[in-house]
């Protein structure tokens, strides 16, 4: 079955190839059967083991035998293999995930992801975050708020914590206050409404 190039990021083959990719490159740093791999992008077993040939074919991602298993892992020997990192993490990963439900939450100003994650994100070595913690800037209804990110956790399978500040609280920060902290960390933007 032929697909299109996603709207996302139309410089990947095809949807299934994208999400494969994003399940290798921006999760836990772990070799997966083709089989967790096709249920985790969610596509038919078929599809991820086609996608993952071709892209061990052209260097990709890495493949082995075990037993009667295929494993795959990103290839992180590759020198741009940080790239397709950031990319799959702003398009279909943590960032795009988070940039799309944010979206759909009127009153939302700007978004950080603070903590762990932005601290891995940045390059610091450390443990895959078992969570996200988010800053959201703005005055969101909370109810909205907690269900579209419900939402992106169920797509990320961890659990994302929300933090609200009002824009003058975050403009004018102490440098002991808890706002100061995440200023002074590693920190990654979510795009809202296109900008990042």
């Amino acid at each position: 079955m032929r697909t299109s190039a996603p709207a996302l990021a139309p410089i990947f083959r095809s949807d299934e190839q994208l999400r494969i990719l994003a399940q290798l490159y921006t999760g836990p740093d772990e070799e997966l059967s083709i089989t967790q791999l096709a249920n985790l992008a969610d596509v038919a077993i078929g599809t991820a083991s086609r996608e993952t040939a071709r892209l061990a074919e052209h260097g990709l991602v890495r493949t082995r035998q075990v037993g009667r298993m295929r494993m795959v892992s990103p290839n992180w020997e590759l020198p741009w293999a940080r790239e397709l990192r950031a990319i799959l993490v702003q398009t279909v990963g943590v960032l795009g995930l988070l940039s799309a439900g944010l979206g759909r939450v009127p009153s939302v100003e700007e978004a950080w992801v603070f903590g762990s994650w932005a601290a891995r994100y940045d390059g610091e070595a450390g443990p895959f975050p078992r969570d996200i913690d988010l800053l959201v800037i703005g005055d969101p209804d909370r109810r909205q708020l907690n269900r579209a990110l419900r939402e992106v956790e169920k797509d990320l399978r961890v659990e994302v914590n929300p933090v609200v500040a009002s824009p003058a609280d975050w403009e004018q920060p102490t440098p002991a206050s808890f706002l100061g902290q995440v200023r002074a960390r590693p920190r990654a933007r979510v795009p809202i409404g296109g900008v990042a």
